[in-house]
């Protein structure tokens, strides 16, 4: 004779045939030496006997019914774990009325991230744009199972390719309640990669900018500031100060740099005048400041001459060879706007 016995599981309901003793047949009774687990997490849509008795034999599992949605939890009492027992001959060594379990369904939050890579996705597959760089305005967190490959299904994406902005309906693939209760819109923008000047590595605020300090980021994805977009040639950065520590990886900004000042105006200077195998120095006093790579006057205190030159380096001028030097009492030193007390030895005014 076959019968139905049913278990209540925290409102939910397993059931599973029973075969009892009748007339013709006969079911042997065996004992399967069993312990309940502390607490359990289950992997998947079904709740089995392996998920709340940790022990048995080998073909000995059973289906006890349907699995909470993912990262919900159900909380078995001790009641219901000795009916358990008893139904599926689980010898439990310390049985107890006051025992209870709690089963979690195994789950992760699909995030901020998640909803990018989709929405990356069905660009690269409907519009047929290449690399873009993705960012989530406004979604809602799902909790999905573990494993799903698509839990989540976008459709009506509208893209504005002038504005860069876009919405889609997001779909959950097994949603909980009402077709469409579940669904929610994705809203966010969307912009091609671009190459952008980064800070190769972080640097201090002052720090003379160098060569090696930054290079091109060809596929750069974060947010590209305004002023990384108007920046000045990188030969024409370096030996400019940094006005604030950066990060490595960090969007180089005109804002960021400053022309250090490696002459000052009054201060003493070496001229060096380089030409086909010849070189010549001579000591000279600076009538401007001036930073790398910058054009200034100078005043050689030998001939009392009035030179320009290139700032090479702190306290340095390489005299321009194309230029003509200038009489400290010409009209052009004074529409310069040179000071005399400078011409004389004087200190700054």
């Amino acid at each position: 004779m076959q019968g139905l016995c049913k278990v209540k599981i925290g409102g939910m309901k397993a059931i599973a045939a029973c075969l009892c003793l009748g007339a013709g047949w006969f079911l042997p009774h065996t004992m399967l030496a069993a312990t309940l687990r502390p607490s359990g997490v289950v992997h998947g849509a079904s709740v089995y006997l392996s998920d709340v008795f940790e022990g048995l034999e080998s073909g000995q599992d059973r289906l006890l019914g349907p699995a909470p949605a993912p990262g919900k939890a159900i909380t078995i009492g001790g009641s219901q774990l000795i009916a358990l027992a008893d139904q599926y001959g689980v010898d439990w060594d310390d049985q107890s009325s006051s025992a209870s379990l709690t089963l979690t369904r195994a789950g992760h939050v699909l995030g901020r991230d998640d909803f990018a890579a989709l929405v990356r996705k069905m660009v690269a597959q409907g519009e047929g744009a290449g690399s873009v760089v993705v960012e989530i305005a406004s979604f809602t967190p799902v909790m999905v199972d573990e494993g799903e490959a698509d839990p989540i299904t976008l459709s009506n994406f509208e893209w504005d390719h002038k504005t860069g902005r876009f919405t889609a309906l997001a779909q959950p693939s097994h949603p909980s309640g009402t077709a469409g209760a579940d669904s929610f819109t994705v809203r966010g923008s969307i912009r091609p990669v671009q190459p952008v000047m980064v800070y190769d590595h972080a640097l201090p605020s002052g720090h003379i900018i160098q060569q090696d300090d930054m290079r091109i980021d060809p596929a750069f994805t974060g947010t590209v500031p305004p002023l990384a977009r108007s920046l000045p040639e990188p030969e024409k950065m370096i030996g400019m100060a940094l006005v604030r520590t950066v990060g490595a990886g960090q969007p180089v900004e005109a804002t960021d740099l400053r022309r250090a000042i490696l002459v000052h105006r009054g201060d003493p200077v070496l001229l060096s005048y380089n030409s086909t195998g010849i070189r010549l120095t001579a000591t000279g006093r600076a009538l401007e400041d001036g930073g790398s790579g910058q054009f200034v006057h100078a005043l050689n205190l030998g001939s009392r001459m009035i030179l320009i030159g290139r700032v090479s380096a702190s306290g340095e001028i390489r005299v321009d060879a194309s230029s003509t030097a200038i009489p400290p009492d010409s009209e052009e030193a004074r529409r310069l706007g040179i000071n005399t007390m400078m011409l004389d030895g004087g200190s700054r005014p």
